[in-house]
């Protein structure tokens, strides 16, 4: 590797922590609106079943999954044409097309995510939690979600095709 190459890769991989920080941030404030427009109102918040805040992490993780693949991908393919980003020198197993890339993300997002904060949750033994307590965790785990999701997103988006 030159001193031109590590440039680059210094470059992306700052590009890459840029725009995850960006997408935790933003998912971080969605986590909380969706939060208060579902739970608002509701002390102490009810964990286990339909509707309540142990099923609401499906939704949750599959939209935050799809969002920090699309938007970052989407932006970074337009960087790419412009030649604002550069390719990174690895290959990725992830699907090269930014929809089913995004799709297959919020599944394994939503299955995976919903099964480690239920397996927490049940292994905790916790019924129900304070509205603020319930809240603040849905805004963790959204940030979270988005600092372990984008980035894979992203390493894909600047993975070099295969020839």
């Amino acid at each position: 590797m030159n001193a031109a190459d590590t440039g680059t890769t210094l470059a992306t991989r700052a590009y890459i922590r840029r725009e995850t920080a960006i997408s935790m941030a933003i998912n971080a404030a969605l986590s909380l609106a969706f939060y208060l427009a579902v739970f608002r109102g509701t002390d102490p918040v009810p964990l286990w079943g339909l509707g309540n805040w142990v099923f609401d992490f499906v939704p949750q993780s599959f939209m935050i999954g799809l969002m920090s693949t699309l938007v970052p991908g989407a932006l970074t393919a337009g960087r790419l044409r412009k030649r604002a980003v550069s390719l990174l020198d690895s290959a990725t197993a992830l699907p090269r097309r930014l929809g089913i890339r995004a799709l297959l993300l919020a599944l394994v997002s939503a299955i995976g995510g919903t099964i480690m904060v239920a397996a927490a949750t049940r292994v905790a033994g916790i019924q129900q939690l304070g509205a603020l307590a319930a809240g603040l965790l849905k805004v963790i785990y959204g940030a979270a979600l988005a600092a372990i999701v984008t980035p894979i997103g992203l390493r894909a988006a600047l993975a070099r095709p295969a020839n």
